[in-house]
């Protein structure tokens, strides 16, 4: 009952905020940016220590900015993101290996902004939010030395990488509301950390149906978890509705006054 009272009451003081606000314009754009991925290897020791590689990898998408309020804005957006990790380490053996996944997603994002409105041109804020994605493929290489010589390259399919991504993100920016000309932009720099929730290794892979090629960096012991942090910059044009003209209202009366039999101006 408490629950459903505190529940209540949040979304009547943000249906009040929306109300209140009457100049927030709603816009929509693109983004673009790197992003830079990784891997956590949760119950796995020695995958964990394995040095990675920082990869950075370009991203994009599309947004709608919707502003509630003075302060919260909800952005749901559409990304194209790559995720994935570059590994490279000595085997006991005394061979060199070199693992690299690398696999496409798209995305949908649904990002709450809190903002501290200092003017239009600057305001600094906060982000949270949960993202879903679809893999859309990818690729999985390794090349390692002798003894055991190997250079492979295959494609990521449902057998070695779910098909579902789910996770979370949190960061911080800075927006700016400018005039260019005759048009408002609106600019977004960011800065996010983002954490998957499900574990990447298939049912094949966990019951050992499928080969492993690869060594160590293969090994699917414990859950292997997408990671990373994306800078992006993203510019938008507010939807405004046209301002009213007042030539064009005064000719528009006066037709229709003709069009009554009073004339104005006596045309």
């Amino acid at each position: 009952m408490k629950k459903s009272a505190f529940f209540v009451l949040v979304f009547t003081l943000l249906g009040i905020s929306a109300m209140a606000q009457t100049d927030n314009t709603i816009s929509i754009g693109i983004k673009g940016g790197v992003n830079m991925p990784r891997m956590g290897y949760l119950g796995n020791r020695y995958l964990s220590s394995l040095p990675q590689a920082t990869k950075i990898t370009p991203m994009g998408g599309l947004f709608v900015d919707i502003p509630i309020g003075n302060v919260f804005v909800i952005a749901p957006e559409f990304d194209y993101v790559q995720r994935g990790t570059d590994i490279t380490y000595e085997h006991i053996s005394g061979m060199q290996v070199h693992y690299n996944l690398a696999v496409l997603f798209v995305d949908f994002r649904l990002p709450l902004e809190f903002r501290i409105p200092i003017k239009p041109y600057i305001q600094p804020y906060a982000t949270v939010g949960a993202e879903a994605g679809m893999r859309l493929g990818g690729k999985i290489h390794m090349d390692r030395t002798e003894p055991a010589p190997l250079d492979a390259t295959i494609d990521v399919g449902d057998v070695n990488f779910t098909k579902i991504y789910a996770g979370a993100f949190a960061g911080i920016g800075i927006r700016s509301l400018v005039t260019i000309g005759n048009f408002d932009m609106l600019f977004k720099l960011s800065a996010t950390y983002h954490h998957g929730f499900l574990n990447t290794y298939t049912k094949a892979e966990r019951e050992e149906t499928v080969p492993a090629v690869n060594v160590n960096a293969y090994n699917i012991s414990g859950s292997r978890l997408p990671q990373g942090i994306e800078v992006c910059l993203s510019i938008g044009i507010p939807l405004k509705a046209p301002e009213d003209d007042a030539c064009r209202t005064f000719s528009h009366d006066r037709y229709r006054r003709r069009g009554n039999g009073r004339h104005l101006f006596g045309f």
